[in-house]
């Protein structure tokens, strides 16, 4: 076995370096920000928080016209007109909170009923885009034969 040291490695030729592109590297990174501001949105949006009629009427300036979502119980005085409008109130703590929503109201929409509605402030009136009704398990405690034994 021979143990003397060997001769260093000559060193590598020196040619042309590569130089980088700041066009192609610009590009890289700006795709991966557009990239990491659509996941940011996506989260924010699909965490959206819902006020109480209550806190959005105290926080009405600070919310603006930016979309949210608010919650509340429909209170009697539905008027539905004739071009699709539907108006009425919703009401959490003893505020009310006047509602005018385009389209129709889902089928289980009616007085007394809890609903969260996405949309925003216009002057005084919450102007309403999607109404989704919260319903509890009422039904199958009103109505046991109807819902199946498996039934979650």
């Amino acid at each position: 076995m021979d143990v003397t040291p060997r001769p260093a490695a000559p060193p590598a030729p020196s040619g042309p370096r590569r130089r980088r592109r700041p066009l192609a590297v610009a590009s890289v990174l700006l795709v991966m920000a557009l990239i990491g501001g659509v996941l940011v949105r996506q989260l924010f949006d699909s965490t959206s928080y819902y006020y109480n009629a209550d806190i959005a009427v105290a926080e009405r300036d600070q919310l603006g016209e930016r979309n949210f979502r608010i919650q509340g119980a429909v209170q009697d005085g539905v008027r539905q007109s004739g071009d699709g409008v539907v108006i009425f109130a919703i009401a959490f703590n003893d505020v009310v909170v006047d509602v005018r929503h385009v389209g129709d109201p889902p089928d289980l929409f009616r007085p007394g009923i809890p609903v969260v509605l996405e949309g925003r402030w216009e002057g005084e009136t919450f102007a309403s885009e999607r109404i989704m009704v919260k319903h509890s398990s009422e039904y199958r405690a009103e109505n046991p034969d109807r819902v199946s034994p498996g039934a979650p």
